[in-house]
Parts: C-alpha cells; structure tokens; sequence
C-alpha cells in the first residue's frame, strides 16, 4: 500500500479553490504531518475550514510530526520539512504531494517520489473528475498560486 503525504501548499491552493475533494477521489487517504495541519489551519478562512472539515471526515489524517532524523535544507518550512522526513521514516512506498521547488529538490536527492498540485489536476481530468485541467490551473493562477506553462506543457501527455 503506498501511503499518501500532503504537504501545505497543495492542501490550501486547491481549497482555495474548491477543489479539495479531489485528492479524497484520487487517494482516498492522504496524510499530512501536524506542522502542515497547523499551518493549513493557522488562518481563518474558508480553505482552512474545508481542511478542517476533510479532516474532521477522517480522509485527511494527521500525525504527530516525525523525530528529524535527516539532514535537510533549513530553508525548508517546517510542514516540507516534517513531510519529507515522514515519508523518509515510513515504512511503506509513499507518494508526496508537494510544490515547493527547494522541498522537491530536497525529496528528489533523498529518492522520494513526488508529484505537484499540476500532476494531479491532469490525472483528475483523465480520471474524468474534472473536465478542464488548463482551466482549474488558471483559476489557481488568479488566486496566486503559481503553475508555470512550461510545467503544464510538460505535464500535458504524461501520466501520473
């Protein structure tokens, strides 16, 4: 069984947005380590209240932050740090999800395997979940997160 991890940035753009639900339909259990709950949760606003509803519905799980026990860059937010090191520490296959470029470098060198908020919208457009990925990541754009065109060009006829 692989053993999903979220890490904040997803968690909140794709609230943000409405569109939380599809990691429950993609994954069914995504978990996310206390210091992204804190900091998904830190601000009122209504993404954090539909965070805090997924949790509250159990499919989002959160534990307790992993014992760093692995050098990691300390430019690294606590919630990419405590994320990568959970997935370091757990003994099944995991899937990262996680934006950040330092903290999926970070991931990378230590062969964790990863995927972006961009991956999983075009994986929810062939898994027919969404109609429009292009679409959903323009409307991520007009909220501030960021996808590059060259990520989506990319990401265009691959598969998760």
């Amino acid at each position: 069984m692989v053993v999903v991890i979220a890490d904040a940035g997803p968690l909140i753009a794709l609230a943000k947005i409405k569109h939380l639900y599809l990691l429950k339909d993609l994954f069914s259990e995504i978990v996310l380590t206390q210091a992204v709950a804190d900091e998904c949760l830190r601000v009122q606003s209504n993404d954090a209240v539909l965070i805090k509803q997924a949790l509250d519905a159990d499919w989002l799980k959160c534990v307790a932050n992993p014992l760093f026990q692995h050098v990691l860059s300390r430019s690294l937010e606590l919630s990419e740090q405590s994320s990568i090191e959970y997935a370091l520490q757990s003994e099944s296959n995991t899937l990262l999800i996680l934006d950040d470029a330092l903290a999926r470098k970070q991931a990378m060198r230590k062969e964790l395997v990863i995927v972006g908020t961009a991956a999983i919208l075009f994986t929810a457009q062939r898994k027919a979940l969404i109609n429009d990925a292009e679409a959903v990541i323009a409307e991520l754009n007009q909220v501030g997160y960021r996808i590059s065109t060259a990520v989506v060009s990319q990401l265009k006829n691959t598969n998760l």
